[in-house]
């Protein structure tokens, strides 16, 4: 992937022409999109923090000379989406445990939340769907599917341009759960997840399935919420996805949790515990190795590395917490 912003850098640097330097980047644009699975390959968190970064901001300045390009579009909003998730929301979770008032990194969270919504909500107005028409469309059943299927199609750009928009959304609005204002906007969030998840139930490795858990799990019954409910999506999911351990830490984080069921978090804690010890030698290598059927998928090693991250943090507090 790197080789990619290399390439493109130089491209920018040395097209004299902006004609010659747009043509350059309308063919090459689509390789940023195409590339960033290869990110979630990555077995090491502090790679991952450390190396993104500079590779958004290298989007940013595309973005300034193909502002409506569709596919830098979406790259920043995954992007930007997936940095403030996998970076600055997990350690946030330390103060959050911790109960510290004030945290950089929820901040950081937002702002970087903040930048991957203003791309999506770019992303869907270059395909005529705008904030306001969705707003209105919450007050009809189906709207906002309704306007989605008006407008787009169903190709990967497409839905996962939908669904990194209403996932940084989604987690902008629970980070600031006592702003009703913005929690006023959830049904936004839950149609744009219902019209992708309906064509792909499958798409980014369980964002679905995690979504509705925790939506549900998230909420208490007073608030339209189901807990129950949210467990049986998460218990079903894990069951059959045991490999994808975000999915693990979700279900501690909005249901075990809260719930204060000592029990679960005993079994749920007991699999983290050992999964964590494989994902560390995995990252280490040795001539016996062996291969394991936990990695046999290799794009689910940064949503492994992300949730080994935050059950490390669920672990330092667990008796405060429980």
């Amino acid at each position: 992937m790197k080789s990619i912003f290399i390439l493109l850098s130089l491209i920018m640097i040395t097209s004299g022409c902006s004609t010659i330097r747009n043509m350059a980047l309308k063919t090459a644009t689509p390789m940023f999109f195409e590339a960033t699975p290869g990110l979630e390959k990555e077995g090491d968190w502090e790679n991952f923090k450390n190396a993104v970064p500079g590779n958004l901001a290298l989007v940013d300045g595309l973005l300034a000379v193909r502002p409506e390009d569709e596919n830098l579009l979406v790259t920043a909003t995954k992007g930007y989406s997936g940095y403030a998730f996998g970076v600055h929301e997990t350690l946030y979770l330390n103060d959050l445990y911790a109960e510290r008032e004030r945290s950089r990194h929820k901040e950081r969270a937002l702002n970087h939340y903040s930048k991957a919504i203003s791309y999506g909500l770019k992303f869907l107005e270059v395909n005529d769907v705008t904030f306001d028409e969705l707003r209105k469309a919450v007050r009809e059943p189906n709207g906002v599917k309704n306007i989605l299927d008006d407008e787009l199609g169903s190709s990967e750009l497409e839905l996962e341009g939908v669904l990194f928009t209403a996932q940084a959304l989604g987690s902008y609005i629970n980070l600031q759960r006592t702003n009703m204002a913005l929690v006023a906007q959830l049904p936004i969030v839950k149609g744009m997840f219902d019209w992708v998840c309906e064509q792909k139930p499958d798409i980014a490795h369980g964002t679905c399935q995690i979504f509705y858990g925790s939506y549900e799990a998230g909420r208490p019954s007073m608030l339209g919420g189901n807990p129950e409910k949210g467990k049986e999506i998460f218990e079903k999911y894990i069951k059959e996805n045991p490999a994808n351990w975000l999915a693990r830490v979700a279900y501690l984080q909005y249901y075990i949790i809260p719930m204060s069921d000592e029990d679960l978090y005993a079994k749920e804690k007991a699999a983290m515990k050992k999964f964590s010890k494989l994902h560390k030698e995995a990252n280490r290598w040795s001539p016996d190795r062996k291969d394991r059927p936990e990695f046999a998928n290799k794009r689910l090693r940064l949503y492994q590395t992300i949730a080994v991250k935050r059950f490390n943090f669920i672990k330092k507090y667990e008796n405060d917490l429980f």
